[in-house]
């Protein structure tokens, strides 16, 4: 079985970006990898493509909404109705001293 090798992130100078920018976007386009500049030889800031941004945040998002689908299942596995759903905060918000209408 054939293991593949961890990636290890692009690390350029941030002196690239004044010298070579379009060398540098167009890396960050073909990799669709973040490319971590550094400053002094310690990270800066992160430079990444943005539709591999995107794709990075679409991910993000539909991990976390699993992420409280499971926790909501393992909490709360009886579903609550709209009305009961109501009810519980309007008593919480009674107990805050809350007008709730």
């Amino acid at each position: 079985m054939a293991t593949t090798a961890p990636i290890l992130p692009v690390i350029r100078p941030i002196t690239d970006l004044r010298t070579h920018l379009n060398d540098v976007c167009g890396q960050a386009t073909d990799t669709q990898e973040p490319i971590v500049l550094t400053k002094n030889g310690v990270s800066a800031y992160v430079l990444m493509d943005s539709h591999a941004y995107d794709a990075m945040r679409r991910a993000d998002r539909y991990n976390l909404a699993l992420r409280e689908a499971e926790i909501e299942q393992r909490y709360n596995p009886e579903p609550l109705s709209a009305e009961a759903a109501d009810e519980r905060m309007g008593e919480i918000f009674q107990l805050w001293g809350i007008d709730y209408a």
